[in-house]
């Protein structure tokens, strides 16, 4: 009797097992055949999560670098009488941050406006008419001379004529793509303001209450997880920090360094719209090498168009020079907290960002490459030691034995 109950059991749980195995199959079945719809509902999901945690990433991105300068200056504060007689100074400190911060991207903004409008005013309408006419007849006279060339060579029409249709078809690709993007930029600047305000003000709750979150999450983190897991979230949070605040402040520093630069020199120079270049280059250099292509270019259209050879020769060099000092000088004194990468683990990093997240992967591809190479150095580390320290027990053994 029991021998049958045992049977029975045994052929229950091999019929439960079946059961489950053949609703397991059926429904990765389901999952596979409806594959693409569930891409993207959890497309559309996760973007519609991403939009709601935007503000608070923002936010705390904002916190996280103007931590530091909130810090600097509670600590001076508390230094002068009066002020740190006030039971908390912290409040002071993040509101002279943010007043300085405004007061930054206000100066910023004043001299792009007058800068354009310097220009503007400096060109007058007749010689912008000059300029686009004489420009236009240099490019027909460019053609004619390069067709008559062509033909001179035997080359036939019609493979000149499909050679500039391309051409022309993929110039005016990219400026359709470029006005539509500025077009939805346009059309989606009330929400990326809305972003912005609640942005900002999660960033200054962040930096006033900043300890207090910190410890909250450390204790819900304590009553969650083990201590092996906690000591190695808060091993990786420290390399994290370390590492992002070296980079990013470093490189924001860095920026605004190469924006005054930039721009003083260009100015002296004579290249017109030297601010905006200079502003533009010092933005560049957030994703490595980008900064100074982008200050290159930008003053030789310049001077090309005014038709000022000189001036671009000698703003060419003075830019030589000044990225030189940038990557010899000023980048590796500001960049001395962060993790040294190597410049081809720079360029792998950068073509992964942009592919995985376009130009925000590219902002922080370096950080993060820097990241993986600190645990995966300590990794091998680790793995030196251990076997460092099997290889001394065996010795020890043997040597026992003898």
């Amino acid at each position: 009797m029991n021998l049958k109950k045992k049977m029975n059991r045994q052929y229950m749980t091999i019929s439960a097992y079946v059961i489950v195995t053949c609703i397991i199959i059926y429904s990765l079945s389901l999952v596979a055949k409806n594959a693409p719809v569930i891409y993207y509902k959890v497309l559309n999901s996760l973007g519609s999560i991403l939009a709601i945690i935007k503000p608070i990433l923002i936010g705390f991105a904002i916190a996280y670098v103007l931590d530091g300068v909130v810090s600097w200056i509670e600590n001076k504060l508390k230094r002068v009488k009066y002020i740190n007689r006030l039971k908390s100074t912290r409040g002071l400190a993040v509101l002279i941050t943010t007043l300085l911060v405004l007061a930054g991207f206000t100066l910023i903004i004043t001299l792009l406006v007058y800068s354009v409008t310097d220009q503007i005013r400096v060109a007058n309408f007749d010689s912008l008419v000059t300029l686009a006419e004489d420009t236009a007849a240099s490019l027909t006279n460019f053609s004619k001379t390069l067709t008559n060339k062509l033909n001179s060579w035997n080359i036939q029409s019609n493979e000149i004529s499909n050679v500039v249709k391309t051409i022309s078809d993929y110039a005016m690709n990219i400026g359709t793509n470029f006005v539509s993007g500025v077009m939805n930029s346009l059309s989606n600047v009330t929400g990326t303001l809305t972003t912005l305000a609640f942005s900002v003000i999660i960033a200054i709750y962040f930096l006033i209450d900043g300890k207090m979150i910190k410890e909250v999450v450390g204790k819900v983190s304590y009553a969650l997880f083990s201590d092996r897991a906690n000591k190695g979230m808060k091993r990786f949070l420290g390399d994290a920090d370390q590492v992002f605040s070296g980079y990013l402040k470093g490189t924001l520093m860095d920026v605004g360094v190469m924006m005054v630069l930039i721009s003083v020199t260009l100015s002296i120079v004579g290249v017109n719209f030297a601010v905006i270049i200079g502003i533009l280059a010092g933005l560049g250099n957030l994703i490595p090498y980008c900064g100074p292509f982008i200050a290159y270019g930008l003053s030789a259209i310049v001077c090309l168009v005014n038709g000022d050879i000189t001036k671009m020769i000698i703003a060419i060099i003075a830019l030589i020079v000044i990225q030189f000092i940038d990557g010899n000088v000023i980048g590796p004194k500001l960049l001395s907290q962060s993790i040294e990468v190597h410049p081809l683990l720079v360029i792998i990093c950068l073509i992964v960002g942009s592919s995985v997240g376009g130009l925000l992967g590219m902002l922080f591809a370096v950080p993060v490459g820097a990241l993986i190479k600190v645990i995966f150095m300590r990794f091998i580390d680790n793995r030196i030691q251990m076997k460092e320290a099997i290889k001394k027990y065996h010795s020890s053994d043997d040597s026992d034995l003898d």
